[in-house]
């Protein structure tokens, strides 16, 4: 016995496109879900250490290994054996003393050569500003100990803070590229009027480029900021075993030999020294996102 298929009838249009945007849909919610899924993944990773050493420091030394999430009881003794016994606000003040006059100036200086290379013609300005760039694929390590040997041997810095603070007054070459590209975004047309209007190249940039800049600028100030602010190799290299010119980083990292090893103690200071550089980006969060997200826009 012969039997005949059932021939379908064909889906109207309005039915495929119905379907189609169905699947599209699910495609959409299921992208979604899976990329949420791996930041809240990442997320986790990086605020699990976090809590551990804030719960850490509210830990009692004689509980160190009864470790709770949320500690019980809270002990506050580890922060006060912190200020009591060392010197931290004197520790603040140095660090604050050897990064933010120099992350301003250095930020200056580099906005400056930014602009001079991305919205001023000059011979070989080209040459110049990809030998500057070039000087980013050298590692630091490379020249840590011809540095080391020019301010100890040469200008005698050994001893002081002036090893930390006078180079970073100069700029860096990642700060510069950074601006670079976002100066080239703004319009020519501002620069063009002002100087019909007789202003000269210095007065654009301070009255014009920079308040234009601000979220740009900001952004590699945070950025200054939090590398000199956690830098510990340089103070530890010039300024010596003098505890009077100690940063915070060096005072953090002495707390583990200094008092035999008291991890509960380490963690509130590291907790302690955490917070400005928190307290500085949750403030400046904003500009920081702005400037990222504007910067390379246009070529």
């Amino acid at each position: 016995m012969i039997t005949k298929k059932k021939v379908r009838a064909p889906l109207s249009p309005e039915i495929r496109r119905s379907n189609a945007k169905k699947k599209e849909k699910v495609r959409f919610v299921l992208s979604q879900t899976g990329m949420y899924l791996v930041l809240v993944l990442f997320a986790l990773l990086i605020l699990i250490p976090f809590i551990f050493a804030v719960s850490t420091s509210f830990t009692s030394p004689e509980n160190i290994f009864d470790f709770k999430w949320i500690p019980s009881p809270v002990d506050i003794g580890n922060y006060d054996k912190l200020f009591s016994e060392n010197n931290v606000w004197g520790a603040f003040l140095n660090t604050f003393l050897y990064t933010v006059p120099t992350t301003i100036i250095g930020t200056f200086c580099s906005a400056l050569c930014a602009y001079s290379c991305a919205r001023m013609k000059w011979p070989g300005r080209r040459i110049v500003y990809y030998l500057i760039l070039a000087t980013m694929v050298i590692p630091g390590v490379i020249t840590l100990m011809p540095s080391y040997v020019l301010f100890v041997n040469f200008y005698r810095w050994y001893g002081t803070p002036l090893p930390i603070i006078i180079p970073g007054m100069f700029g860096s070459a990642g700060a510069m590229f950074f601006l670079h590209q976002y100066f080239k975004t703004l319009p020519k047309e501002l620069e063009e009027a002002a100087e019909i209007d007789g202003t000269g190249r210095l007065r654009i940039f301070l009255t014009i480029i920079l308040p234009l800049s601000i979220p740009a600028v900001l952004t590699q100030f945070i950025l200054a900021f939090n590398g000199a602010y956690n830098d510990y190799m340089t103070p530890l290299l010039y300024v010596g075993t003098n505890p009077d010119l100690f940063t915070i980083q060096l005072l953090v990292s002495g707390l583990s030999t200094s008092h035999n090893k008291q991890y509960t103690l380490l963690m509130a200071g590291a907790i302690t020294a955490l917070l400005p550089t928190f307290v500085l980006y949750v403030a400046c969060q904003r500009f920081f996102v702005d400037g990222i997200a504007m910067t390379g826009l246009k070529e």
